[in-house]
């Protein structure tokens, strides 16, 4: 055997394109801090062969000893931090080990096989070199000179952290909790039918570093509770026994954990939670303050629970999936479900002429909706008439959105949130892409705040008491509900 070039990893190295949004993940999602941040730096290297300058914004930050680089690149590509298209990588990029011999490590790794691809020195002087293997694509191992200056550096940043960790267990002693407490929870243990249900009684949740708990005031059911809970999705997200499902929540904040910052006790609060463990079917919850919005004065709060999962992946359908021009024409599917609904409103934003496709039992749930024509999604007459479409929004998937492509312009664009999405038909020539949601606070508030506004709400069908949790699933596998079912504890 003979000794490793690399020696103990001293730095990590994420690049990302906002290093202000990764700061706040880091210091609220995981309660890492403090950090320094350092803007419009130029960073100059040998890159690939060629020299190259690239303006940066960093972040650092130490953790269990190990430097946390965050990198924003400013410019514009080629550089160790850009892809082959010249957009900013995103996610862990960089290993670092830290030498006193950068010359005689570097010379090391290059005859292990290593390809010293770039280096360079920052204006502390410091020399740094990256290498890379095609062994292992996607690794970049990093070389760091020890020089006085960054020992010195490391130490302060050491020493703020320590003083950070100090200042969150302070903050967090502002909110004292009663030892835990039991409330009930709606807990499945096993795949099956509603009947599988039981309330149990269960300790309370105690917010950890970064999370709020949440008084429940009203819980939504959501179509994948119910495939959750049939075993549909156990390939994809598996559950571990006893679940307790549920994402959609509204309530009012009781507790916050250490480093908690914009939410405190009393706050009314909606969110999107984990609806595969310790969901939202309980008195109490407590999960990520970064996934809760603040509930807009004028909105009852079992009204706020009906909107987080179908109001943002509706949003995010049109906005992030579709991103319609204004006149273009669209067919929204299952348009008369929250998701349909939100994407139907978002898509009228746009500008979009919109044609909402349901099910027959669904049409009344459009009538208050300006939309261009409502149309039974079997009914093919009614859909070759009112085609051919710009592009489709699907919340169905399956056979059904498989066979409307037809119906689409040939270089139309269908975006689907439907798990697992459909498969385009042999011969389509559409642009496809499937969408999960994720957590989108803005918009989130923006529709919540029209609403409160006297814009057209997420209609309401059923509010019914958490003991009846097995009712509201049957009646969400019935179908035609006509609008949100709502769990009160």
């Amino acid at each position: 055997m003979t000794a490793s070039w690399l020696g103990p990893v001293k730095q990590i190295s994420y690049t990302t394109d906002n290093v202000d949004r990764l700061v706040e993940f880091w210091e609220n999602q995981v309660g890492i801090g403090p950090w320094s941040i350092f803007r419009g730096l130029t960073l100059t290297m040998e890159y690939e062969g060629r020299r190259i300058a690239i303006p940066v914004n960093v972040g650092l930050s130490v953790h269990g000893g190990v430097l946390i680089e965050l990198m924003q690149a400013l410019g514009n590509g080629p550089s160790p931090f850009h892809d082959n298209l010249n957009r900013p990588i995103i996610g862990l990029q960089r290993l670092a080990s830290a030498t006193d011999d950068i010359e005689g490590d570097t010379r090391a790794a290059v005859e292990r096989g290593m390809e010293l691809f770039a280096s360079g020195e920052d204006a502390t002087g410091q020399r740094y070199s990256y290498f890379r293997s095609a062994a292992a694509p996607g690794v970049i191992l990093e070389l760091l000179e020890n020089v006085p200056s960054f020992g010195t550096f490391v130490g302060g940043l050491e020493a703020r952290s320590a003083a950070y960790r100090n200042a969150v267990a302070k903050a967090g002693e502002a909110t004292r909790l009663d030892p835990p407490s039991t409330m009930q929870s709606a807990e499945i243990h096993a795949y099956g039918g509603p009947e599988q249900f039981r309330i149990e009684t269960v300790a309370e949740p105690v917010p950890g570093p970064g999370e709020i708990r949440v008084k429940v005031a009203g819980a939504a059911v959501n179509p994948v509770d119910v495939k959750a809970r049939r075993g549909i999705l156990k390939n994809w997200m598996p559950l571990a026994f006893p679940a307790r499902l549920g994402g959609d929540v509204a309530g009012t904040v009781d507790a916050v954990g250490a480093g908690v910052v914009g939410f405190r006790v009393g706050d009314r609060v909606m969110g999107m939670i984990n609806p595969m463990a310790n969901g939202a079917y309980a008195e109490k919850v407590a999960f990520h303050a970064a996934s809760f919005a603040k509930v807009p004065d004028g909105m009852e709060l079992i009204a706020a629970a009906a909107l987080p999962t179908g109001v943002m992946t509706g949003i995010q359908l049109i906005e992030k999936g579709i991103a319609p021009r204004a006149g273009s024409k669209g067919l929204v599917t299952g348009a008369g479900g929250s998701t349909g609904r939100a994407a139907v409103l978002a898509a009228l934003e746009a500008g979009a002429v919109v044609y909402a496709g349901v099910r027959g039992s669904s049409r009344a749930a459009m009538a208050d909706l300006p939309v261009a024509g409502v149309i039974d999604l079997l009914d093919e007459a009614a859909l070759a008439e009112a085609g051919p479409f710009d592009f489709m929004a699907d919340t169905v998937g399956g056979e059904t959105a498989e066979g409307l492509f037809k119906y689409l312009t040939p270089n139309g664009v269908v975006c689907s949130i439907a798990v697992p999405p459909p498969n385009p038909p042999p011969g389509s020539t559409q642009r496809f892409s499937s969408l999960i949601v994720s957590f989108d606070r803005p918009r989130l508030e923006r529709f919540a705040r029209a609403i409160a506004a006297g814009a057209p709400a997420m209609p309401i069908a059923h509010t019914l008491p958490l003991s009846k949790v097995a009712v509201a699933h049957g009646l969400m596998e019935q179908g035609g509900v006509g609008g949100k079912i709502v769990l009160v504890p």
